[in-house]
């Protein structure tokens, strides 16, 4: 039996990382489910995760020592790491500090990884449901604006602002996904671990098609190939929490 390839991700940030719940008498991290999700889609992949999350940190202070632990600037090591995600900023922008020094910080944290070939998923700072003052979500949004907005080889980022919002949702889904106006229910992180999985698998199934040496071939068109489900058009936390993926062939031609 031929042996699996490995898959190996640091999963790297505050609190929303480590899976803090219940005031700290839960952790259930989303790299859980991350993981369940990719092994699902590429049963030859054997996914291997290391979680550094820790509460209250704060990326202008200590991210870049924290992630040098990983990528010894010393040296040109990458501990075997293919990918780093990367989700912090909640903690700044709750103490004021600017989106653009919170940016100039997380460049230099991204920047480790990506020197030694180890590609980046960079995660926007999602909703809160408290402390909505003006300048906290102009803080925010220039923060998560400047994300998205970066262009670097092996740079990729996804917008967890947008995917699981707090004040769009229902209340029915805010009291199962939402713990603390902050922080997640083990149901909010495993729903943030299908999101990303879902952008990871894409990324991961187009480089697969780009490296794929076989003779390119006349596409195909399958039935239902341009029929919007219901999952997608709703964008419903509930429909996607009853497993339901949608991939296309035009996704991975």
């Amino acid at each position: 039996m031929a042996s699996r390839q490995k898959l190996r991700i640091l999963c790297f940030g505050d609190s929303l990382t480590a899976g803090y719940s219940s005031m700290g008498a839960i952790y259930h991290t989303y790299e859980t489910m991350l993981v369940q999700f990719l092994e699902m889609a590429f049963p030859e992949l054997d996914v291997e995760t290391v979680e550094d999350g820790v509460p209250g940190s704060v990326v202008k202070y200590d991210f870049k020592s924290r992630m040098e632990e990983h990528f010894d600037p010393d040296t040109k090591g990458n501990n075997g790491y293919d990918w780093a995600i990367v989700l912090g900023g909640t903690n700044d922008i709750a103490m004021g500090i600017p989106g653009e020094d919170v940016f100039t910080e997380l460049k230099k944290v991204w920047d480790m990884p990506l020197r030694r070939n180890v590609k980046v998923l960079a995660l926007t700072v999602p909703e809160a449901g408290m402390g909505n003052s003006p300048a906290i979500i102009a803080r925010r949004k220039a923060l998560n604006d400047s994300i998205k907005g970066y262009k670097r080889t092996n740079f990729h980022a996804f917008d967890l602002h947008a995917a699981i919002p707090y004040f769009a949702m229902s209340a029915e889904d805010r009291r199962r996904y939402w713990d603390d106006a902050i922080h997640f229910t083990p149901d909010g992180y495993d729903f943030i671990g299908n999101k990303v999985g879902i952008y990871l698998v894409s990324i991961l199934a187009r480089e697969k098609a780009e490296n794929d040496p076989s003779p390119a071939k006349r596409r195909r068109w399958f039935k239902d190939d341009e029929k919007v489900f219901d999952e997608e058009e709703n964008e419903s936390p509930k429909a996607i929490d009853r497993g339901y993926v949608v991939v296309r062939r035009r996704d991975l031609d």
